[in-house]
């Protein structure tokens, strides 16, 4: 087979040379001739397979120096240029070097001269583009760092190869796909390059390092770890974070010390993994680092994938009942259901092991299923032994919450066991309804339709609690304990406890308060109003069978809405009916409206008046506590007698009592009128009239 010559692209406005040139090379390659620089370039825009270009610089129309400088424009530019010039300073050879020629050669020609010149270049030529592909290889397009495998090599050899501690990181950006989605692609693809910037800068301070990018917008490093290693990486994570300051973006480290050089290097990788992962659950922690039981939990987590459809088919989960308690009479009423996981072998499994887990995987949408049925048979079995059982909840996971036939599905198991709506209570999440307020709404106003109770657990866990509140009417909210401490000493917690209870109880919608362990809170919640718990002090989830002995032969008390027993129309005390409010602020005197109970009273909506003469920060006399701390008690006596007659004779009362203010004392003349009820609490409207003591009467 014929060999096929080397092409070179001669580029001489002389012809004579030109001439020179071609019986000089015609032997060992084939020629293709250009009088100057723009033709040259249009030529090699549309010529493959040159191989060099011997390039005159002194031309007309287009010199050298412009061919060398359009022509590193272009994707060919690997292809070696020796310039050519009759002048023979330092000079033009330092400019058109650094232009990009690869050689540098005088007229006249030499023969043996330019023939060795021009092989040497191909040859390098040749050597330039394999290492250029094996860089493309090796390289990531975007970021030109290391990719996956190469990383993972160069890893391992620099371990090794060297007897200090090393460390590998794993780094990538908390939700990099919405910001991706808010920037751009091509935006996006600068901030990645900025990533790798920043990652080069601190290889440089920790030499020697190996970095690369794994995929999409996570990085890997190995590098040396000390203390000024670790400074480098938070100044890193900090750079990142400031890219745009109008963004939220949170790098995530997870770093894995390297104590074990045997471990294979993607193993080590695996483990930088688990430790961002655990970066990403903690909002202020860019850092984090390996602990050996992140690797418990995952072989965990698999041994529990592993299993859970058999454990389902084989009935291994059981149903627990909590039961909830009537505050008042401290007896059961009704119950939670929740789910157990009787291992054969491991025994009782905590649902905080196998819950969290079959929330990611999605499974956790069966497991809901076998809870509903295993309930309605429960309940079914009950009926047809005679009981009168108390309706029993159970939860809906956010998966089930977006499932379209939801409504059927409840539908469908109550028609199947004969069972009335209201024994089968149903407890949805706040953090399902705010994800989707609208689909939530609907899904709510079915299940109530269909004769359900729809329960708001955890409610309050929320950002926008009120506004979900406001928007969908659920029929119970459960509120957990976690707003106050376990001594009832809190007082902000308290304060929270005590807002929601109100706000609820003027809604009409009854409060189930949840993980309540210790007598001090138990007090609490009866002293501000609290009808129903459920918790540790009581009971915890039990057995089927404990439950069915704990409530036989017990009384049994409804959970009735608030609104049954209204006697005003409070929407006009707490919405902002301007006819209302100009009335009750047109009260020259102070005037309150107090909500009250036994010896207990606050005010829950004071005119301006009131807040001018009393309000913040003054002489408070917005409750019972505040009353008793500035009046002498025989006049405190007169107040509380006068609250306590008017709620209970439902008439006016008044009394009269001094009250120091500004350095003065002042005689006060309290007018009471009882406005309503609202279940355990009456309604009181009040008016204070004061004169200066030192004035007759």
């Amino acid at each position: 087979m014929e060999n096929i010559k080397p092409l070179i692209l001669v580029v001489e406005d002389q012809k004579i040379n030109r001439d020179i040139l071609n019986h000089i090379l015609k032997n060992e390659y084939n020629i293709i001739e250009a009088e100057n620089g723009a033709e040259a370039l249009d030529i090699f825009s549309k010529t493959e397979n040159i191989s060099a270009i011997l390039l005159d610089i002194n031309m007309p129309v287009m010199d050298g120096y412009t061919f060398l400088s359009e022509m590193n424009s272009k994707s060919k530019a690997s292809v070696p240029v020796i310039a050519v010039t009759a002048s023979k300073d330092s000079e033009s050879e330092q400019k058109v070097l650094e232009l990009g020629a690869w050689d540098y050669i005088s007229k006249p020609y030499i023969p043996q001269v330019l023939l060795a010149r021009l092989k040497n270049v191909i040859i390098r030529t040749k050597f330039y583009l394999i290492d250029k592909m094996k860089h493309i290889y090796e390289h990531d397009l975007l970021t030109d760092l290391y990719q996956r495998t190469v990383f993972f090599s160069e890893s391992q050899k620099l371990i090794n190869n060297n007897d200090e501690k090393f460390a590998l990181i794993r780094l990538d950006v908390d939700d990099f796909h919405l910001l991706n989605s808010f920037w751009g692609e091509h935006e996006g693809d600068r901030f990645l390059c900025f990533i790798a910037d920043e990652i080069r800068k601190l290889a440089e301070s920790v030499y020697p390092a190996v970095y690369g990018r794994i995929n999409a917008d996570i990085f890997g490093i190995c590098m040396p770890f000390n203390d000024t290693a670790l400074e480098s990486i938070r100044i890193m994570s900090e750079n990142i974070r400031n890219y745009k300051s109008d963004y939220l973006i949170k790098p995530s480290s997870g770093i894995y010390i390297i104590d074990d050089k045997s471990i294979k290097i993607e193993t080590m990788y695996e483990y930088a993994t688990l430790a961002a992962k655990d970066c990403k659950s903690k909002f202020n922690e860019n850092i984090c680092y390996y602990k050996p039981e992140m690797q418990k939990n995952v072989i965990l987590e698999q041994s529990i994938i592993n299993e859970m459809q058999s454990a389902l088919n084989e009935r291994q989960f059981e149903v627990f009942l909590q039961p909830k308690y009537n505050l008042e009479t401290e007896t059961p009423y009704g119950a939670e259901a929740l789910v157990r996981w009787r291992h054969p072998q491991k025994g009782l499994i905590s649902p905080g092991v196998f819950i969290p887990v079959f929330e990611r995987n999605g499974f956790i949408g069966k497991i809901d299923y076998y809870m509903w049925e295993s309930v309605c048979k429960l309940l079914r079995q009950w009926l047809d032994e005679g009981k009168n059982p108390a309706p029993v909840s159970v939860n809906v996971s956010r998966v089930n919450m977006y499932n379209p036939n939801l409504v059927e599905l409840f539908t469908e198991l109550i028609r199947k066991y004969n069972l009335p709506p209201n024994l089968l209570n149903l407890e949805l999440t706040e953090s399902a309804y705010m994800q989707e307020p609208d689909l939530m709404k609907k899904t709510v106003n079915a299940l109530q339709n269909a004769g359900f109770t729809v329960m708001m657990d955890d409610f309050g866990s929320g950002y926008s609690s009120l506004n979900t509140l406001k928007d969908i009417h659920v029929d119970v909210l459960k509120i957990d304990m976690k707003f106050l401490s376990k001594d009832s000493s809190g007082e902000r917690g308290k304060c929270i406890l005590t807002s929601m209870i109100r706000m609820a109880g003027w809604l009409g919608v009854p409060v189930i308060m949840e993980g309540a362990e210790t007598l001090e809170q138990i007090n609490f919640l009866k002293s501000i109003g609290c009808e129903y718990v459920q918790g540790y002090y009581f009971a915890k989830p039990m057995p089927v069978n404990e439950y069915v002995s704990l409530v036989s032969n017990k009384p049994k008390y409804v959970a009735k809405s608030n609104s049954e027993n209204h006697d005003v129309v409070f929407e006009s005390i707490w919405s902002d009916n301007p006819s209302f409010n100009l009335i009750f602020n047109s009260f020259k005197s102070p005037a309150a409206i107090y909500e009250q109970k036994n010896d207990s009273f606050r005010a829950i909506k004071m005119n301006s008046s009131f807040n001018d003469m009393f309000g913040f920060g003054k002489i408070p006399l917005d409750s019972e506590k505040k009353f008793k701390s500035l009046l002498s008690p025989e006049d405190f006596e007169k107040v509380i007698d006068s609250f306590r007659n008017t709620a209970k004779t439902r008439n006016e009362s008044s009394c009269n009592y001094v009250v120091s203010y500004g350095g003065s004392n002042f005689k006060v003349n309290l007018n009471l009128q009882y406005w309503g009820k609202n279940q355990k609490s009456s309604i009181i409207f009040a008016v204070f009239n004061l004169k200066s003591a030192s004035n007759d009467d």
